[in-house]
């Protein structure tokens, strides 16, 4: 019976510590650049990485007006969606999304406004939009692309266009 309560006790033990250690991984993925820095060392299309030097990068990173924050639904078009955000800006900062655009690797663009039907759209500092894939009426924190089937897939990156023509943001969808 004492070899029993000890071997209990050390099954015990080791899924608490296998817990612990699961959710501090976790934590750690999810609320560190870890992420970003392996999937973008690696994972960065040729396009843009023979654009920029890593020099680049770095300084285009501190500076992220708007940013790809993620990729939801993807191959759904009933859920699919890019959500834009301001991280990192004060809330009473605005800055308008005429003439930016989110890009696919099959050099599809789809102008933001002009897509959704919105004459004009100011992202606050610490703010977010939702642009779905799917048809819809578009209202400040839901655009509606009104297209007719899903585009992103995983593996395939997103890429933010600024309103000068270069690329501001991109996300390696999972």
């Amino acid at each position: 019976m004492n070899q029993a309560k000890k071997l209990l006790f050390y099954v015990v033990l080791n899924i608490v510590v296998s817990a612990i250690t699961i959710i501090a991984v976790l934590y750690l993925w999810e609320n560190t650049k870890l992420k970003n820095m392996l999937f973008d060392s690696g994972d960065i299309p040729a396009e843009v990485s023979s654009a920029a030097s890593s020099s680049d990068i770095a300084a285009a990173s501190e500076n992220l007006l708007i940013e790809i924050g993620e990729v939801g639904g993807i191959g759904n078009l009933a859920t699919e969606y890019v959500r834009l955000v301001r991280p990192g800006s004060e809330p009473g900062d605005t800055i308008s999304l005429q003439d930016w655009s989110i890009k696919d690797e099959n050099n599809h663009q789809y102008n933001i406004l002009e897509q959704s039907g919105v004459a004009s759209l100011d992202l606050h500092g610490q703010g977010a939009v939702n642009i779905y894939t799917k048809e819809g009426d578009s209202n400040p924190i839901e655009l509606y692309l009104d297209l007719s089937d899903p585009i992103w897939q995983p593996g395939e990156t997103v890429t933010l266009i600024d309103p000068e023509g270069e690329v501001h943001d991109t996300y390696l969808i999972p």
